[in-house]
């Protein structure tokens, strides 16, 4: 019969923070008197929390490389704003907006990667220069206030 070490493949301190995210799942469900991991809750976790998914999986990708992407939230703002501001004041059907928003989305990567392959400027120093303008850029456009967005939008968040 095999032993844990074994079947896991090595070093067990890799699973370390995978077995404190089941034992704080856990505790949260007995301390919830057991309605923390009914399939609402969980239904409603995931879809409130897509986004943080979507952009965790390129972090993933980035993280395997070898590197950091600082800028990630900034760039999500970015898009975000573009999508709604070309919605509410181009006057762009939502699926125009939203296909603006990652066209400059894709624009913004290429930019930071050129800075990161070609010139050789450090992905920290690139992303965290790219963090900063972005954020920069958000409230540049938005005016720091919230844009209303199309109904379409909403049921696509």
């Amino acid at each position: 019969m095999k032993s844990l070490k074994q079947i896991l493949g090595g070093d067990l301190r890799q699973y370390t923070m995978v077995v404190a995210l089941v034992a704080l799942l856990v505790a949260f469900h007995i301390a919830s008197g057991g309605r923390m991991l009914t399939s609402s809750n969980v239904q409603n976790l995931l879809s409130g929390n897509a986004y943080v998914l979507i952009l965790a999986i390129g972090m993933v990708m980035v993280i395997v490389i070898g590197q950091i992407d600082l800028s990630v939230g900034s760039v999500a703002g970015v898009v975000g704003m573009s999508a709604a501001l070309s919605a509410r004041d181009l006057h762009f059907p939502w699926w125009l907006a939203i296909l603006t928003g990652l066209v400059i989305g894709i624009a913004i990567g290429a930019w930071q990667g050129f800075w990161l392959a070609k010139v050789g400027i450090p992905g920290f120093i690139t992303t965290l220069a790219g963090m900063m303008i972005f954020r920069g850029v958000v409230i540049w456009l938005s005016k720091s206030i919230s844009v209303p967005v199309p109904d379409e939008f909403r049921f696509l968040g």
